[in-house]
């Protein structure tokens, strides 16, 4: 599984992307798609449809404008990923 960040922009405002979410869904091999603002993520199973396939069949590129802000393993660890916050409650010790 694998979660692709899009920047999709439209035609008028943000909430005009919205929309987008359907043509993403439509798609086999897509289990979920988010959208925030301009923001859609997309996650996707690999071993069905690849991100290019993804976009192609999902003919949102006829519609929107679409750049790939990231494509990542789900649930994995990126490369340039930081340390770990490990967050304690007050009063307690740290084993």
């Amino acid at each position: 599984m694998r979660r692709a960040r899009l920047k999709v922009a439209g035609v008028g405002c943000e909430g005009c992307v919205a929309p987008s979410k359907q043509h993403f869904v439509r798609v086999a091999g897509v289990h979920a798609v988010h959208v925030f603002g301009s923001t859609v993520e997309v996650v996707y199973d690999e071993s069905v449809v690849s991100l290019r396939e993804l976009l192609e069949r999902s003919g949102v590129e006829k519609y929107y404008v679409v750049r790939v802000l990231s494509d990542e393993p789900l649930g994995g660890q990126r490369a340039e990923a930081g340390p770990v916050l490990r967050l304690e409650k007050p009063g307690r010790e740290q084993r």
